[in-house]
């Protein structure tokens, strides 16, 4: 019982971090589709390119239905578009992992003899810094901190201070982290998916 309270309230937490994203796409799309694709890094062909290479990485069929998908794969997918410079797509793969599995780890084995350190929270906190989305990067970094990401030793002292020192110096700049009533714009339910 408390297992599925603590869950619940990770996943609307992990969707207060990610969703405000999403409406502030939502105005950048109907406001001029010119600079739709500004508001993204990658184009859709890219990031989807850029998927479908996570998805053989992960040991995964490119027919799996996106619902069914693994919290490992929307890590490593995370990961890759964080990599790639477009946080705005990371940030809902960062929740849709951590909604999956809300527990970080050092070494977590996700499939055959793949190890990865899943540190979600912080990860979360660097892609909403990237977005300046402050509010809810001072929050991922808490989680992250709650969570116990830090003291595994695993991030280095001096990306956790540059990253607090950046959220420090723009913590007023913005309202609160709040869950909106949107979803993932770029999100097409696959033809399998129920």
């Amino acid at each position: 019982m408390l297992a599925d309270q603590t869950a619940r309230l990770v996943l609307g937490i992990s969707l207060a971090l990610s969703l405000p994203i999403f409406a502030a796409a939502a105005v950048d799309r109907d406001s001029d589709p010119a600079d739709a694709s500004q508001s993204f890094n990658l184009q859709p062909s890219e990031a989807d390119a850029l998927r479908r290479k996570v998805l053989i990485q992960c040991g995964l069929n490119a027919s799996t239905a996106r619902n069914i998908l693994p919290w490992y794969f929307h890590f490593a997918y995370a990961q890759a578009l964080l990599e790639a410079g477009d946080a705005r797509r990371a940030v809902p793969q960062f929740a849709q992992s951590i909604a999956l599995k809300p527990e970080p780890s050092a070494h977590k084995r996700t499939y055959g003899m793949w190890f990865t350190d899943y540190l979600p929270y912080f990860q979360l906190a660097e892609a909403q810094a990237q977005l300046d989305n402050w509010p809810c990067a001072e929050h991922a970094l808490r989680l992250s901190e709650t969570h116990g990401e830090i003291a595994l030793g695993r991030i280095e002292p001096q990306r956790i201070d540059a990253l607090q020192a950046r959220i420090d110096r723009h913590i007023d700049d913005a309202g609160e982290c709040n869950l909106r009533d949107v979803g993932d714009p770029d999100y097409v339910p696959d033809a399998t998916s129920d």
